[in-house]
């Protein structure tokens, strides 16, 4: 279960610049792909030479890929506040830190002897995929319900 968590975690971490595209935010798209480019290439280098864990590397890998996670949950959520206008962003954001509580508390509760670090990541990435499903879900019963022309 939490390889298909990671693997969607990083598909929507790749298409969320499309949702900033989407909603006419090209400077935050722009952005989002320069760190996810970065993300990849830092994440290459780690894996090619095995750099341990405390290698500057290793830990702008990391910095960058909770920097993705939270550019994929910031652009889903803009997503989702042009599609949803009356809604606020304060509500939507709200919604977000619930997912992200949430998620936390499943994954410390599952397990409580790894590092802090680890667990929140995980809550992170469980977080991103059960937002951005969600957000994608809503998109898809708004079009559902929209009038056939």
């Amino acid at each position: 279960m939490s390889n298909l968590l990671v693997n969607l975690a990083l598909f929507y971490m790749l298409v969320s610049p499309v949702f900033a595209y989407r909603v006419g935010r090209k400077r935050v798209a722009r952005l989002n792909m320069i760190t996810l480019l970065f993300y990849i290439v830092s994440w290459g280098f780690v894996l090619v030479t095995g750099t341990p864990s405390d290698h500057p590397v290793s830990i702008l890998w990391g910095i960058l890929l909770f920097l993705n996670l939270f550019l994929t949950v910031m652009t889903t959520t803009m997503f989702l506040y042009e599609r949803l206008p009356n809604r606020s962003l304060l509500h939507i954001g709200a919604m977000a830190i619930i997912f992200f509580l949430g998620s936390l508390l499943v994954t410390f509760s599952l397990d409580s002897r790894e590092v802090l670090g680890e667990n929140v990541l995980q809550g992170s990435m469980m977080t991103v995929v059960l937002f951005v499903t969600s957000v994608i879900w809503i998109r898809l019963r708004q079009i559902d319900r929209q009038p056939d022309m």
